[in-house]
């Protein structure tokens, strides 16, 4: 029979275990929104990051917004919106980004599709060169993972994070990945993704769009979506802060453990029960 001090220590070794590898282990998720401009003021700003669940950024001449469908499985929504009419160089560009990934998992061997759909109105002057690129990844493998530091093969996302894999799924158009651009002639534009995963298989999908703007206006702010054809047995992989709440359960649970031997030896040692009472 293992002695309760010998309990204590083992807890205590899982607890520095789990802590130590939220510490150092990439979110499954995250979302990022970026944007500048330098007329009629130079201008720079970003929001969200790894482990963020939405990002959103605006100026007067840009907005962008990244998050999450609860609805779609938690997939990524993105928007991006861009004004450089008054433009007068071309580096000049009003520019923007929303980025965001998440990680899966299917419980059951089957082929996944992904159905992309790019809605954006682009305008341009005489030398105008605005547009609207939109691409989508799905990563996997037997070697997936998210990784803070590099990787390869892997897709970089934002902020030194990888999707440690390879690219899995096929577009409509043969690439390995959905690649969507509208330069003024195509405002509503359609793709989608498929790949076979088996059960208990992890994935990550990865998506980012831009919008930029010289000499005219580049609006996908209504907006670059993504949805599973069919998303019953797909679930969304938890998130490191659910590893944490189960540390933090570890953790009080050894602190009660090793208060009540604390005291009970009190106890003995003063033949009360109450600590409080002398």
């Amino acid at each position: 029979m293992i002695s309760k001090s010998l309990q204590r220590c083992l807890l205590c070794s899982l607890v520095l275990t789990i802590f130590s590898n939220i510490a150092t282990a990439a979110p499954t998720f995250g979302a990022k929104a970026s944007g500048s401009d330098l007329e009629p003021v130079s201008v720079f700003l970003e929001d969200g990051g790894p482990g963020s669940l939405s990002a959103a950024v605006s100026f007067s001449t840009f907005r962008v917004d990244a998050s999450f469908d609860p609805l779609s499985t938690y997939l990524p929504v993105l928007r991006a919106e861009s004004e450089g009419v008054d433009a007068t160089f071309d580096d000049d560009r009003t520019n923007t980004r929303a980025e965001a990934y998440q990680v899966f998992t299917s419980s059951v061997a089957q082929t996944i599709r992904i159905d992309v759909a790019l809605d954006s109105v682009v305008t341009n002057g005489p030398s105008g060169t605005s547009g609207v690129l939109a691409n989508v990844y799905v990563i996997g493998g037997s070697g997936f993972g998210v990784s803070d530091t590099f990787c390869s093969p892997g897709q970089y996302t934002f902020d030194g994070t990888y999707l440690c894999g390879n690219r899995i799924a096929q577009s409509e158009s043969g690439l390995n990945f959905s690649n969507l651009y509208n330069g003024g002639d195509a405002p509503s534009l359609t793709d989608y993704l498929e790949f076979d995963v088996t059960a208990g298989e992890s994935f990550g999908i990865y998506a980012n769009l831009a919008a930029g703007s010289y000499q005219g206006t580049a609006d996908a702010f209504n907006t670059l979506s993504i949805s599973f054809d069919d998303d019953t047995f797909i679930s969304v992989v938890p998130e490191p802060a659910a590893a944490g709440l189960c540390g933090v359960g570890l953790l009080i649970l050894v602190s009660v453990s090793t208060g009540s031997s604390w005291r009970r030896r009190i106890s003995d040692f003063s033949g009360k029960s109450d600590l409080g009472t002398r």
